[in-house]
């Protein structure tokens, strides 16, 4: 080498691949696709079907699910977690931290038929 050249050394950055996102509301029906880390419920995907950006598809037990509406059932059930509502009636629900009654929580389960 010569006294005036340079030797440089230059290292590529790493490159981090992407995390593709489908958020779901609680009933597990498409929100949005996203490589973005946004606040909710999602799945992580692969990029096949983050291409595809299907709407008509559910999220059902956190897994993706192709079957037409007419086979996914959702109902209320007991729960730890979920509304607070009367024990008497369901109908009327529990906002009042002090409330003197007896509560049940209910929660929206969706399930899958084949």
């Amino acid at each position: 080498m010569e006294d005036n050249e340079l030797l440089v050394i230059w290292e590529a950055p790493k490159i981090i691949p992407p995390e593709f996102r489908l958020y779901y509301d609680d009933n597990g029906r498409v929100m949005c696709y996203t490589c973005e880390k946004l606040d909710g419920n999602y799945i992580v995907i692969d990029a096949m079907t983050f291409a595809q950006g299907r709407p008509d598809v559910r999220v059902v037990d956190g897994k993706l699910s192709t079957v037409s509406s007419n086979l996914v059932v959702s109902k209320l059930i007991p729960d730890n977690d979920g509304i607070s509502c009367s024990i008497d009636d369901i109908s009327i629900v529990i906002t009042e931290p002090n409330y003197q009654g007896t509560v049940q929580k209910w929660k929206l389960h969706t399930y899958e038929l084949r």
